[in-house]
């Protein structure tokens, strides 16, 4: 059985739940401008969202947070605490998503000026959260967009022309960078009907990122949906290898442009640790079989 996060296990020295209850009581009487209109703004989305305020996570008392999609949403230019103890923000994330959370953090300004955009982008993480594994986040409303690459067409139910070492009880994932780092995206194909199956992106990041989200995406997706029969082919060697190793050896900057983007990546780790792989993964020979059929076409 997976191991679930054990929220009370990150109550501060000396701080009790029922210390953490009264805080978030006392809390809610008081609103910002910024808070009254991000509430407003979370209260009307369609479902799944279902936001709560001053919700103790931990000994932490977030903001506003969606239980069931692990998701927390917070304004900037407030002190934070780990019970009554101040903490900066980058640790309290760390914390938070050791807990299994996705950290969305929000200006004032944006909330005030740009409500279609926050909302569009919060509705936008919690469609990618259906998946086991990501919770999944674009980059936060307070980081420019990376440039666009257009989104892949997905390929038309018809039988794959495949090598006959490739069974068909498969899918193949792949990830495309425009650049290194760069705007990267990664989709998975239905060997069986050549159907594109999930696609994610693009983000700033690197392509080898890219290929290991692809396979803990599939692996997350098959486990939430019970199936153990099929096989998983990526072409990357470096990929499958951070998978085994349950860790992903980037490279790449941690900075305001990356943070949500690691943030995914903490979450893939996270699955990974406490799920068991029950699939084979496969490297795909590029060599001998030409591209992987998940190949974005860009070379």
């Amino acid at each position: 059985m997976p191991k679930k996060h054990d929220e009370g296990a990150h109550h501060a020295k000396g701080v009790t739940r029922q210390w953490l209850e009264q805080r978030a009581k006392e809390d809610r009487l008081f609103w910002t401008d910024g808070e009254r209109s991000l509430w407003a703004l979370l209260k009307g989305l369609p479902a799944p969202a279902h936001f709560v305020r001053k919700h103790i996570v931990g000994c932490y008392i977030a903001d506003f947070a969606s239980p069931a999609q692990r998701l927390i949403v917070e304004l900037t230019g407030k002190y934070h605490f780990r019970g009554e103890q101040p903490v900066s923000n980058a640790e309290r994330t760390a914390d938070l998503n050791a807990m299994g959370y996705t950290v969305v953090t929000l200006t004032p300004e944006e909330v005030a000026s740009e409500q279609w955009k926050v909302a569009r982008q919060i509705q936008d993480i919690i469609k990618r959260m259906e998946i086991s594994y990501p919770k999944a986040a674009v980059k936060s409303p307070s980081v420019a967009s990376a440039p666009s690459a257009p989104a892949p067409t997905p390929t038309k139910d018809a039988t794959l022309q495949l090598p006959p070492e490739v069974t068909r009880n498969a899918w193949a994932v792949d990830a495309a960078c425009s650049g290194n780092p760069g705007p990267m995206e990664y989709q998975g194909i239905d060997l069986a009907t050549g159907q594109q199956v999930f696609h994610y992106g693009p983000v700033h990041g690197t392509n080898n990122i890219g290929e290991f989200l692809a396979i803990v995406h599939a692996l997350a997706l098959w486990d939430k949906q019970g199936v153990t029969d099929k096989t998983l082919y990526s072409d990357s060697y470096n990929a499958i290898l951070w998978v085994k190793k349950k860790q992903c050896r980037t490279k790449l900057e941690r900075n305001t442009n990356t943070e949500q983007l690691y943030q995914v990546i903490a979450r893939a780790e996270q699955w990974l640790r406490t799920h068991t792989i029950r699939v084979p993964i496969l490297q795909w020979d590029t060599r001998r079989w030409g591209d992987i059929p998940a190949d974005f076409g860009r070379k």
